[in-house]
């Protein structure tokens, strides 16, 4: 350096350029794109779940209720089976988590259940109704819950040909009233006879079968049954025989009461044909055409004065 300014030469200047790297190489418009992509998959997700059922729903946001999935998620060598088959607390609850939620009618049905045990139970704790089990039946069928009550040569419910219920019965009555009055269903009341004829023609076993479930809802009615939750009262007289094989046998004397399930009460409708045919019809009801003449009067036929006898 001191060679150059001796001689009058200036020095030389060395300059140090900085190398910028080309923006098409900068990682900084990744985190851009996927801040975006992220947006972009959250809306799609927001409008898939509106688009779906009620029921869809429900199971979305029953899943992502527990956190604890985070915790207990396995791995992608977990799930591919190279690992041990030891399965995780986060895996049970997402199994509990994808199960299906319980329709209408599994609520119902279950309800209709857990009163068929406790009415069983409360018959196990009384003496008096234990001895009956064998003639008492608590079923679920296609309608709902069937209790009957089947009599034996020596043991009744009913006097022969009466529609009066023994004291037991009315102890039994009450005790299902109270149950089922706790229930939002319906109620249907059955009444069965053997094929015994008693009576006449004016009150056959018809009658008969009517009366005895009519005795039924009204002492179901007083002791603990809604107002209103009686929904029919049948008699099919001796039409539906437990024991066709002996048409006598006295299991063929019942009185039913069914839970129904909501689906099988049906609403009645007044309409006539006629009328639905009317009101749906788009065309116009045609007016009687020309002059309207009115009805001759009848002719006055004098009496005919009577005889005189001999």
């Amino acid at each position: 350096m001191a060679d150059f300014e001796d001689e009058g030469v200036p020095a030389p200047r060395i300059v140090k350029k900085k190398h910028v790297q080309a923006g098409s190489h900068g990682g900084s418009w990744k985190v851009a794109y996927a801040d975006f992509v992220t947006a972009m998959m959250a809306l799609f997700i927001v409008l898939w779940i509106m688009s779906q059922s009620q029921s869809i729903r429900d199971n979305v946001a029953q899943y992502f209720k527990n956190p604890g999935v985070l915790s207990g998620s396995r791995g992608i060598m977990e799930t591919s089976g190279l690992s041990g088959s030891m399965p995780t607390p986060g895996r049970s609850q997402d199994l509990q988590r994808a199960a299906p939620v319980p329709s209408e009618f599994d609520v119902e049905k279950a309800a209709l259940e857990e009163a068929r045990k406790h009415i069983e139970e409360i018959i196990a704790q009384l003496p008096d109704l234990k001895a009956l089990k064998d003639q008492i039946s608590l079923t679920i069928t296609g309608e709902g819950l069937r209790i009957e009550l089947m009599e034996k040569e020596d043991s009744l419910f009913f006097d022969i040909g009466s529609a009066v219920p023994k004291p037991k019965t009315k102890e039994f009555f009450k005790i299902i009233a109270q149950e089922l009055g706790k229930l939002p269903n319906k109620v249907a009341v059955e009444g069965h006879t053997d094929s015994r004829p008693y009576g006449g023609q004016n009150y056959t076993n018809w009658e008969l079968s009517v009366d005895r479930a009519n005795a039924a809802r009204r002492f179901l009615e007083t002791d603990g049954l809604r107002p209103g939750q009686v929904y029919e009262v049948r008699g099919y007289a001796d039409q539906m025989l437990i024991n066709p094989q002996d048409p006598h046998d006295f299991s063929n004397r019942r009185v039913s009461v069914i839970v129904l399930y909501k689906d099988k009460v049906k609403t009645c409708s007044f309409t006539t044909p006629l009328a639905e045919k009317l009101n749906n019809s788009t065309e116009p009801v045609p007016t009687p055409t020309g002059e309207i003449k009115p009805l001759a009067e009848p002719a006055v036929v004098p009496a005919k004065p009577p005889e005189s006898s001999n």
